[in-house]
């Protein structure tokens, strides 16, 4: 019913067409592989009987290179999606985000290959692949990004690192001054693309 209405949905948009509509990632996989027309953009949850998100997005990116995926899931956890992301999905949106996010996603992938509006900026999706990007960092900095994708609210980082939240929160700044990003998740991804820590 979910997917009948998404299709529906992206009917009433124009310039949409869904020509394949699957289960789970192995159905999605199996029916690829039986079609004469490929679609140009995927929308994939992570949750999935069978084959997952995560493997059958791993999958879609090695037989299918050119085609987008955009992820459409309730997960909101941090590392879900930086993971996916990481992994070669082109957007990231929540399953109860609003038909005009839907419309958005799909027109910007299609337009310039990506969406990450409320999540994640751009910036943030080629840090993940240009290490071009990544400044030098003092080794309190370092400390923090390691702590970012935790639990830890700054108050219990500053104690952790014996320390005051005044000062995590200055380096906190810092840190998004020199990534160009705004947000904690921005950090995280940086810390990953360090190799600070693992998505895994």
């Amino acid at each position: 019913m979910f997917r009948k209405g998404i299709s529906a949905i992206i009917a009433s948009f124009g310039g949409f067409e869904v020509i394949i509509d699957a289960n789970d990632g192995q159905e999605l996989l199996d029916k690829f592989a039986a079609a004469s027309i490929l679609p140009e953009i995927v929308i994939m949850d992570i949750s999935m009987p069978r084959c997952n998100g995560y493997d059958t997005l791993n999958i879609v990116r090695k037989k299918y290179p050119d085609m987008k995926v955009l992820i459409m899931s309730m997960h909101k956890h941090e590392l879900a999606i930086i993971k996916m992301l990481r992994d070669g999905a082109c957007g990231y949106i929540l399953k109860n985000s609003k038909p005009r996010e839907l419309q958005l996603a799909l027109e910007s992938i299609k337009e310039t290959g990506i969406y990450l509006s409320g999540i994640a900026g751009k910036h943030l999706l080629r840090t993940i692949q240009n290490t071009d990007l990544l400044p030098s960092l003092s080794e309190m900095e370092i400390q923090i990004l390691k702590l970012c994708p935790t639990d830890l609210v700054y108050k219990e980082m500053a104690d952790k690192l014996k320390t005051t939240e005044t000062a995590i929160v200055g380096h906190k700044d810092n840190l998004f001054f020199k990534f160009e990003v705004n947000s904690r998740t921005g950090l995280v991804i940086c810390a990953i693309k360090m190799g600070l820590v693992s998505v895994d």
